[in-house]
């Protein structure tokens, strides 16, 4: 059996022909490089990618379901408007990757490098971020819903300096987070769980908080 038999694509001449057919839906894309490939409004359900270097790809409006993002390079690469769905990307770099706009329903997000990541304006349900270096993020005026951020407390990764700028947050759990300078305003947070944050150089104002626990909470220095 081929590797394209096996549903492997190894090229990228292989990946744009693919693309072209819209038959690269349930596809392990693996071990090449395909920068700035265009994957816009692509159905790329079960697509697991796999040691490949995705930097700057345009998967704008593209529909990622049960997909795998696997020791991969997809920095700068933009998914904006699109749909991820019960994506898994772990050991990979997503530094600076734009989901501005998008659906991110029920994914498991990290270990992974996402500093600078965009997720402005975006819906977030149901979704984990595991030990994701967060660093000024953007999730500002995103709607998140039942999102946990885990493995923070006493790691090196952190959630400083994002941006929840008019954000709506229901029932979030940053489980003692490090928001050093993160930014809060004008947003509005619901049952969600607070306990231990580090929130020191917190831009907070106009924030409104409803039903969170804060005990613990370092506002050292914070603007309320």
């Amino acid at each position: 059996m081929s590797d394209a038999d096996a549903g492997v694509v190894q090229s990228r001449l292989q990946l744009e022909r693919l693309v072209a057919s819209d038959e690269l839906a349930g596809r392990t894309v693996s071990g090449f490089a395909a920068r700035g490939a265009l994957l816009r409004g692509t159905d790329l359900d079960g697509l697991v990618l796999e040691r490949v270097d995705f930097q700057d790809v345009d998967g704008e409006d593209a529909r990622l379901e049960r997909a795998e993002i696997k020791q991969s390079d997809v920095r700068r690469s933009r998914w904006a408007g699109g749909l991820w769905n019960r994506v898994q990307a772990k050991d990979s770099d997503l530094t600076e990757i734009d989901l501005s706009r998008a659906q991110v329903l029920r994914c498991e997000l990290g270990p992974a490098r996402m500093a600078r990541a965009s997720f402005r304006k975006a819906s977030l349900q149901g979704t984990t971020f595991k030990s994701a270096e967060l660093y000024s993020a953007d999730f500002s005026g995103a709607v998140l819903t039942r999102v946990v951020f885990d493995g923070y407390d006493g790691s090196t990764v952190s959630l400083s300096r994002a941006d929840f700028t008019g954000a709506a947050l229901f029932d979030v759990d940053f489980r003692r987070a490090n928001l050093y300078g993160a930014v809060f305003r004008q947003a509005m947070l619901f049952r969600c769980d607070l306990r231990g944050v580090n929130l020191s150089n917190a831009d907070l104002r106009g924030a409104r908080m409803v039903g969170c626990q804060t005990a613990g909470a370092d506002l050292d220095d914070a603007q309320l």
